[in-house]
């Protein structure tokens, strides 16, 4: 059973809490969100960047794919209400991956 070894689980943030981090495993990746608030604080996202990676814990941004390239995340996610495809217009570092919450969970592996 090969596949078990691959199911991730997913923590959605929107603030940087290190001890809800801290309970996570290497198997969890970390998704910014924060729909409420007007502007994403770069700073805080690279904060949130340099924890995740100190853990070995993927983190991605959600729905703002150029924000996620630009300060080289290991991905973004693009939630279910999103219906826009210019995602879909931008080049990606080699295991970048883009994933969403539509109806069958697609996940977008990005190979070189």
């Amino acid at each position: 059973m090969m596949h078990i070894n691959k199911i991730r689980k997913y923590y959605f943030i929107n603030k940087l809490d290190t001890n809800n981090i801290d309970k996570q495993d290497k198997k969890t990746t970390i998704i910014f969100r924060n729909y409420s608030a007007k502007k994403v604080s770069q700073t805080l996202i690279l904060k949130i960047k340099i924890y995740c990676k100190k853990k070995s814990i993927d983190f991605y941004l959600s729905n703002n794919v150029k924000l996620a390239i630009k300060l080289d995340l290991d991905g973004v996610y693009i939630p279910s209400f999103n219906k826009k495809i210019g995602h879909l217009a931008f080049s990606y570092k080699k295991n970048f991956l883009i994933i969403g919450s539509a109806h069958n969970n697609n996940e977008i592996r990005i190979k070189e």
